[in-house]
């Protein structure tokens, strides 16, 4: 095994029968299997939460309007 090869391993996720049911019409309506709806969907929330860590860090930053910009860069 190379050092940039991953390994997957199973998880097991119990989802109510309404949740499975709309699952299973979104994965039948895009064309892919639930596994692949349910790790884009995993990827989307990780990528958020991330975004929102670094939102929460930069909140007292200063920020600067369209026109200070472009002053700035003399556009």
């Amino acid at each position: 095994m190379t050092a940039t090869a991953t390994v997957k391993r199973p998880a097991s996720v119990r989802i109510s029968a309404r949740l499975n049911s709309a699952l299973n019409e979104q994965a039948k309506q895009l064309k892919v299997s639930k596994d692949v709806l349910v790790r884009r969907a995993l990827v989307n929330v990780l990528e958020d939460i991330e975004d929102l860590k670094t939102i929460e860090k930069r909140r007292d930053e200063k920020t600067y309007s369209l026109s200070e910009v472009r002053a700035e860069l003399g556009i």
